[in-house]
């Protein structure tokens, strides 16, 4: 079974996203903050995350460099879906380590769609597009450069 961890500071969408995502079969982790979210992946290893961007405390930017930092966290999906769908805001996500970007309101259909393939594909740093996604889940144009694993502790 998956792990997912929704890094989501409002209630409802992350009920919501933990509903379905049990519903197919996946384990849900839940967080409300990005200082939650790094408390919860000192403890489990999820296998995706899912992060909203604007979180209280630090932002979601901020919580995926400090996850990024971690060791062996390099290459763990990280799934931004946020309503902020500037270009810029596409291209700040991608450099603060983020794998794919999804516009909010969440299509459930092309999540699971892109999940299953992130899961299937086993590799985050390909452009990987589906028809049914294409329109709603922008996913890395270019494979990003390897990344220096950061020695620092859980």
């Amino acid at each position: 079974m998956r792990t997912i961890l929704i890094v989501e500071d409002y209630d409802d969408v992350r009920g919501m996203l933990k509903l379905l995502l049990e519903s197919e079969k996946f384990q849900v982790l839940e967080a409300g903050s990005g200082s939650e979210a790094l408390e919860i992946i000192k403890k489990r290893r999820p296998d995706a995350i899912l992060m909203d961007l604007a979180l209280p405390g630090f932002d979601g930017f901020e919580t995926i460099r400090r996850i990024r930092a971690f060791d062996g966290f390099r290459n763990i999906p990280i799934i931004v879906l946020t309503a902020y769908t500037a270009a810029s805001t596409y291209e700040t996500a991608l450099s603060a380590g983020s794998n794919y970007f999804m516009a909010k309101p969440i299509d459930f259909d092309d999540l699971l769609t892109l999940l299953n393939r992130v899961f299937l594909d086993g590799n985050t740093r390909t452009s990987r597009h589906t028809s049914a996604a294409s329109q709603r889940a922008l996913v890395n144009p270019r494979p990003l450069p390897p990344r220096r694993e950061a020695r620092t502790e859980l």
